[in-house]
């Protein structure tokens, strides 16, 4: 094989991996990966404490909570990661701590209705992300404490997801 000179050094070896069949050219192949899982963000207002809090799984990368009290530009928030699953036999407990004080959410949530069909296409930190499977609707009854004080939350968008992710690169 011949290569042009105006081919640079680092092309002309990514040129030779590829043609050789080497792991480079295996490593590079994107694949399809499986993430389950859950979201519910939701919202409240009681008792003069508003809060916006959201509880996220995910089997592959780990669990998130996050909690916000008040203003979110006023910095009184927290999250946590965790490998700790939040829902569990349809009881839903996670916490952080907020300001030193502990920040309950709470509740139940279950798989409730049709499921809907996911396929998205999005541009992200240079990757070309596809997904695909499906979303169901959560039915929740969540609540939220801290200092005392209980928040009923609404959790309109709550989800279940079962999907597959390719992440592209994008040269």
């Amino acid at each position: 094989m011949n290569i042009k000179t105006s081919v640079g050094l680092a092309a002309a070896g990514l040129l030779a991996t590829v043609f050789a069949g080497g792991p480079a050219a295996q490593a590079a192949a994107p694949e399809w990966k499986s993430e389950r899982g859950i979201v519910l963000e939701c919202q409240g207002e009681a008792h003069g404490l508003r809060v916006w809090t959201s509880v996220y799984e995910n089997h592959r990368y780990g669990n998130v909570v996050q909690v916000v009290i008040g203003d979110p530009d006023d910095g009184n928030g927290s999250s946590k990661h965790t490998e700790t699953k939040f829902l569990v036999d349809g009881d839903v407990l996670a916490s952080v701590k907020v300001d030193g004080k502990r920040a309950l959410v709470e509740g139940a949530a279950e798989r409730h209705g049709a499921r809907t069909k996911v396929y998205e296409q999005l541009d992200d930190a240079g990757f070309l992300i596809k997904t695909r499977g499906f979303h169901r609707p959560l039915l929740t009854d969540m609540g939220f404490r801290y200092a005392g004080t209980y928040v009923p939350l609404v959790c309109d968008t709550a989800f279940y997801y079962d999907l597959e992710v390719k992440k592209i690169p994008i040269v």
